[in-house]
């Protein structure tokens, strides 16, 4: 039960008092770090408020678009898929497209924490409402902002890839447009085995194929993990997945998130046809490789830690 939920920002730290449950985080380098004592520092103001998930019930997982027919690992229509973001990485003079990620409220994204491992913040810069990397003019520009704060999991491992996830504050808020609108957050730890999924970015087209400049889209169903382990053998690779993780491919092959999909989202479209953020695109092997799913970061386990963040 949270009480009392005040975040302060000093010169190095910044404290989430939680109430009940007290958990000190702090701010280093913009990093948010974790700590079992109370982290000292001389206070120097203080953030207000921000909305937390259910405030923004109201407008996340909305399209302000026609929705067009779907045909599946083809070029998604303009503005169908809001939520989307570009996370790009400062390369010696300008920002280019390494990550996707997707909007959680008009002051945070999420991402995939591989994404972001070991990268200064001041590198990042997130790029929302873009369709076409290659087109400055659209029907509605995009926004960008810098990155203030990276909030890792704490036990993010990079060499099993759990625990995959990282929030971004922005130094701004964005404003919302036809073209840049929140994803939703499921509410309970739906399985949605048997779904068909919608996976987006700007990922490569093939294994060490190219990038293309406009947004992709895929469909695939969510399968079981167990059944995601056994086609996994069935190509020749033994492979733990754990229930943080949800998998999503065909037994075909053919259709698949690849390099410079990861941290973009993987969403299901409710029967109020809104979208949900299922999962977030953290690691597979090879690209649409038959018996060889995409495996994501499995948003509903994470849904408490998420809304421990987002409140600031």
């Amino acid at each position: 039960m949270v009480i009392y939920t005040p975040l302060y920002l000093g010169s190095s730290t910044m404290m989430m008092n939680l109430g009940v449950l007290v958990e000190y985080l702090y701010v280093k380098d913009n990093r948010v770090k974790y700590c079992s004592q109370c982290c000292h520092g001389k206070i120097r103001g203080r953030y207000p408020r921000l909305p937390n998930i259910s405030a923004l019930n109201a407008v996340c997982g909305k399209r302000m678009f026609p929705e067009p027919r779907i045909v599946g690992g083809t070029k998604a229509a303009f503005g169908r898929w809001p939520w989307q973001i570009s996370l790009r990485q400062w390369r010696t003079s300008t920002y280019l497209h390494k990550c996707g990620a997707a909007l959680l409220n008009e002051n945070w994204a999420i991402t995939a924490a591989h994404c972001v491992d070991n990268v200064p913040p001041s590198d990042l810069l997130l790029r929302l409402g873009e369709y076409d990397l290659a087109l400055e003019e659209e029907p509605y520009g995009y926004q960008e902002r810098r990155v203030q704060i990276v909030a890792s999991h704490p036990q993010f491992d990079p060499r099993t890839f759990e625990y995959d996830l990282a929030l971004l504050r922005f130094y701004e808020p964005v404003v919302f447009q036809p073209n840049i609108i929140p994803v939703c957050v499921p509410d309970g730890d739906e399985n949605f085995i048997g779904r068909t999924a919608f996976v987006t970015g700007w990922g490569r087209l093939y294994e060490d194929g190219p990038l293309p400049s406009v947004l992709q889209e895929v469909t695939v169903p969510v399968i079981e993990n167990k059944i995601c382990e056994t086609m996994y053998r069935s190509a020749g690779y033994i492979e733990h997945i754990p229930h943080i993780f949800i998998c999503a491919g065909w037994k075909k092959g053919g259709y698949d998130s690849c390099e410079g999909d990861s941290g973009g989202p993987m969403v299901i479209q409710r029967p109020d046809k809104r979208f949900l953020l299922a999962g977030v695109i953290s690691w597979g092997i090879g690209c649409a490789e038959p018996n060889q799913p995409g495996v994501y970061t499995r948003i509903s386990e994470f849904r408490d830690w998420i809304n421990q963040i987002l409140q600031f």
